[in-house]
């Protein structure tokens, strides 16, 4: 007998289904889509499978038989193009016309084997068979449409014809194809189902492209069928078991393709059951009903683990044994000896509207599948072109300073020029009244011009058209910094276009919650409507992925500790539906979630006594009820004295609580007797983007993130006071609680004793406020942040770091997370610190009118260890002396509006400045200068050209001499 089993095998990517051979992938495509009925989909695939029929029956014609070799080539693409057909009907479940391909195939390679089997003749049956698979396509309806095919494949032209037992199985599967008139009779079901029959496990062919596709698809297909039997709990009708029966059919399609077979089993008398329904016109009733969620919750949950949430499901052969049980008794009894559907008073468990499961088929939109990785480094690029905008921007200010400078020097030699214009002319005037003969025209009304005349016009017009020149460089740079800021807000845009799609919202989570609600109410004989709010809130998957099982236990434990039963909950004149409500909203960069019940609250009796039983608290030891509320959280309490299935092994709040710490999160408590219990978790968010204060201390660079800072205020002369409670700070008339930042970190104290915080950043958290005082901030810019990468661990307090526009890299600072551990323990917080080593550069101010001079210093000092700062001339360097103290000055001795000797006095009659060491470096020689800077107060005076070695000498020399 001629019997060859087609394998089914094809790709994801629809092409073009004549030229290219695609047609499988595209009728998958239609398997999947729920939309239509069994009827189109039949009649769809026929027309698809009928199109790629015509473009074999093209490769036919363009065989010639030539030579051996010619015709071999022809075979050998029309053998590859019999595979994809014979694919494309496998999965279009026209079994008949795979295995009629399969048996073409065998005589195919039967010819490539032993070439003087293929003559004419074959070629002649090769056509005809290929025409009268269209003729069975065009007219798939009738029942006698494969007997001419048969005909053809009998044709004893072929190397080996198909025989009369074959032809009768073929003729079966040609004439049931698609449930197209099929025998009326249904195949009895089995009675019991086995553990292979629930497997998820995956053939070890699996088709990798056509899982994923099957995945992308099951989350919604499964949510959107278990919302679909939901309905039918309230006012539900024929439409909704209509939904659900496509829903299975449409499921267990996809599995049987791939090969999932407990997905498969579970839907193929899932649908079954539906099917009944539907042809019977009623509807399922409560204990079908109930079975029949119980599945839906199962094929939620087998998805979920496809999808590596979740281990498989532990019930999911009892669910399928039940599921087939009520197959078998539909089947034999029907639906009539069932009892009515019940109103939604008699449900385990209602919940909420699930607006975005039920509409999910018409909320698809067109999707593009991008794996994760490659998301992250969209996202990562997008972020360092917004670091490079932000250097640029940094060079272009930097590049501004420098042209502001320019035309400050060109405005001094525009005067200059017009000095020593009038100079020539005086001296030219008076030269000529002295000297000159008398001439036939007065000075007055002849201009008499020499070189040096020329000379210095041509240098006055010069400076003037420099400045031109500069002003007009200033216009471009503005209109590089339009450009660069439009490019910033594009970049900026841009990254939180890409950021948009690790979005989802809070809804995704509704399914599994309401899936573990049941089971809780199943096991535990209660009643709970679960409702929501927020739940349209889009917060980042990975977050919201991560709070899936902290969720999962608060929910357990509010049915299982909180939600009473119905007998106690009449009896108490509450409603015999226990309320659990969850929501969800953004507070700040924090997301916070609220789960809250009706039910007893917390039993402080109870919790006090299992805290005494285990020997964390003494019974004459006074607790209040926040300290009891505390003992839950601990790992291994319980106050159930025997363990369930959901209670009492004392692995519940104390996870819930250890997984939102792990996140930078905080939990709290709220506990009315009586009345229910809130549980709330604030979850920070991940920051990519953000708004910071740059600051310093000592020589680390520091990003402030604004989350939290209310207010930036000018701290005053005094602004810390120290008191029995505290340290506090005395701001706009309000005192607040205060730290510096210094303290507030840990850090070695880098301020002098006499240096006073300028500014206070008032930080909200955890409903207080506290004043942040620090020295100064020196600049406020949006930043990019980067995490810490894989070799440092979340360190409490700190978002990430940032590259700033220099190049140099700083820490982001959390603000009021840092508060949260200050108050937490400030002393271990600052124990655990590491001991910073870094020292103190010494400073240098260096004070010169001349560029080039202030340049050349600062590098030679700079490179030689020390911290430079510098001054154009004496009234500068006296204005930063009133704000930083150096360690030493080092200043020229002629400069405009304040000299190096008028500088050296003023530093020498200030009590703060007086022993502050003084370098002159200067080209003036003679004695009487070397007086005027020895009376002043000047410690060492150099005359240029200095030596770097005797310079760097003297400077050491001066900052190491104990002060006088």
């Amino acid at each position: 007998m001629n019997t060859v089993i087609a394998n089914t095998a094809l790709g994801t990517s629809i092409a073009d289904l004549s030229a290219d051979g695609y047609a499988e992938d595209y009728l998958l495509a239609i398997a999947l889509d729920d939309t239509l009925s069994p009827t189109a989909t039949l009649l769809e695939h026929a027309e698809l499978l009928a199109m790629e029929a015509a473009f074999i029956g093209q490769q036919l014609t363009a065989i010639t038989l030539d030579t051996p070799d010619h015709y071999a080539g022809h075979l050998a693409e029309l053998s590859t193009a019999l595979d994809s057909y014979e694919d494309a009907a496998s999965i279009a479940e026209f079994n008949g016309l795979a295995l009629s391909c399969a048996h073409v195939q065998h005589n195919i390679r039967l010819c490539l084997a032993d070439p003087s089997l293929f003559a004419v003749p074959q070629v002649e049956a090769l056509q005809g068979w290929i025409g009268a698979v269209q003729d069975y396509l065009a007219d798939i309806g009738d029942r006698d449409a494969g007997m001419p095919l048969l005909a053809q494949l009998g044709n004893p032209d072929w190397p080996l014809p198909l025989d009369m037992e074959a032809a009768g199985l073929l003729l079966a599967q040609l004439q049931g194809i698609g449930g197209v008139n099929a025998p009326a009779t249904p195949t009895a079901h089995k009675r019991t189902a086995s553990a292979e029959d629930a497997s998820l496990a995956l053939p070890e062919d699996v088709n990798q492209e056509l899982l994923d596709l099957l995945l992308q698809e099951l989350p919604i297909q499964t949510q959107t069928l278990s919302a679909a039997l939901h309905a039918l709990q309230a006012d539900g009708s024929l439409a909704d078991v209509d939904t659900a029966q496509r829903l299975a059919h449409t499921v267990k399609g996809a599995a049987n393709t791939v090969g999932i077979k407990g997905i498969a089993q579970l839907t193929h008398y899932l649908e079954d059951i539906l099917v009944a329904c539907a042809q019977l016109q009623k509807l399922p009733g409560h204990s079908l009903l109930h079975a029949l969620i119980a599945a839906a919750d199962c094929l939620e949950a087998m998805s979920e683990s496809l999808l590596g949430l979740s281990p498989p499901p532990d019930d999911a052969l009892a669910v399928l044994q039940n599921i087939l049980s009520w197959a078998n008794r539909l089947e034999s009894e029907g639906l009539d000896s069932l009892t009515a559907l019940p109103t939604t008073g008699q449900t385990l468990a209602d919940t909420a509207a699930e607006p975005a499961a039920a509409n999910a088929e018409k909320a698809q939109a067109a999707m593009v599948r991008i794996e994760a990785e490659q998301l992250s480094q969209l996202f990562g690029q997008a972020g360092e072109n917004l670091i490079l905008n932000s250097q640029a921007n940094q060079r272009l200010r930097r590049a501004k300073n420098l042209l502001q400078n320019l035309l400050e020097q060109f405005e001094l030699l525009r005067g200059l020029g017009d000095e020593l214009e009038q100079l020539i002319d005086l001296k030219d005037l008076s030269g000529r009244n002295a000297t000159s003969p008398a001439t036939p025209h007065d000075a007055l009304e002849m201009d008499e011009y020499n070189e040096l005349h020329t000379a210095s016009r041509r240098l006055v017009e010069a400076a003037f058209d420099a400045r031109t020149i500069g002003l007009d460089a200033r216009q471009e740079l503005d209109a590089m910094k339009q450009i660069l800021d439009e490019q910033q807000q594009l970049m900026s845009e841009t990254q939180e276009a890409i950021m948009a799609t690790r979005l989802v919202a809070a809804a995704t989570l509704i399914p599994r919650l309401q899936r573990s609600l049941r089971q809780t109410c199943r096991l535990t004989g209660k009643h709970c409507v679960l409702s929501f709010s927020g739940e349209h809130l889009r917060v980042d998957g990975d977050t919201l992925n991560t709070l899936t099982d902290p969720l999962m236990h608060l929910l357990r434990n509010a049915v299982d500790h909180g939600i009473e039963s119905p007998e106690e909950r009449l009896r108490l004149n509450k409603p015999e539906h226990g309320t659990i409500h969850l929501s969800f909203a953004h507070e700040g960069n924090c997301l916070l979630i609220q789960l809250r019940d009706d039910g007893r609250g917390l039993d402080f009796t109870a919790i006090r006594a299992a805290a005494e039983q285990r020997g964390v608290l003494s019974p004459d030891q006074a607790a209040s009820e926040d300290d009891l509320t505390q003992f839950i959280l601990r790992p291994n309490f319980s106050t159930r004295s025997q363990a369930t299935q959901t209670s009492g092994r004392g692995v519940g709040m104390d996870v819930v609580n250890y997984q939102v710490q792990a996140q930078g999160g905080s939990l709290s408590l709220h506990s009315e007797p009586g009345q229910g219990l809130t549980v709330a978790l604030q979850i920070p968010l991940p920051l990519s983007r953000a708004h910071a204060l740059l600051t310093a201390i000592g020589p680390y660079h520091l990003a402030l993130a604004n989350h939290g800072i209310r207010q930036i205020v000018l701290a005053g002369t005094n602004p810390l006071s120290i008191t029995e409670d505290g340290q506090y700070a005395e701001l706009d008339g309000h005192r607040y609680p205060a730290q510096t930042l210094d303290q507030l970190l840990g850090l070695p104290g880098y301020r002098k004793p006499d240096q006073v915080p300028r500014l206070a950043l008032l930080v909200e958290h955890q409903q207080t406020t506290t004043a942040i005082l620090l020295d100064g901030v020196t600049d406020g810019l949006d930043i990019v942040i980067k995490n810490f990468g894989a070799y440092i661990k979340k360190t409490p307090g700190f978002i990430g770091t940032t590259i700033l526009g220099d190049g140099s890299v700083a820490p982001v600072l959390d603000l009021p997370e840092l508060l949260r551990l200050a108050e937490g323990g400030a002393a271990a917080w600052q124990d655990t610190a590491l001991p910073l080593t870094a020292p103190t550069l010494p400073s240098i101010l260096v004070v010169d009118d001349s560029l080039s001079q202030r340049r050349a210093l600062e590098q030679l000092l700079q490179d030689s260890g020390f911290q430079v700062s510098t001054a154009r001339d004496g009234v500068e360097a006296a204005e930063h002396l009133a704000v930083t103290l150096p360690d030493l000055v080092l200043t020229d001795l002629e400069m405009p509006r304040m000299n190096g000797i008028e500088l050296t006095g003023h530093i020498r009659i200030s009590s703060a400045t007086a022993a502050l060491p003084v370098i002159m470096v200067t080209s003036r020689t003679t004695q009487m200068h070397r007086t005027l800077a020895s009376d002043a107060g000047v410690n060492a005076y150099m005359v240029k050209p200095v030596r770097e070695d005797d310079l760097l000498a003297t400077i050491h020399r001066l900052i190491t001499a104990p002060s006088a």
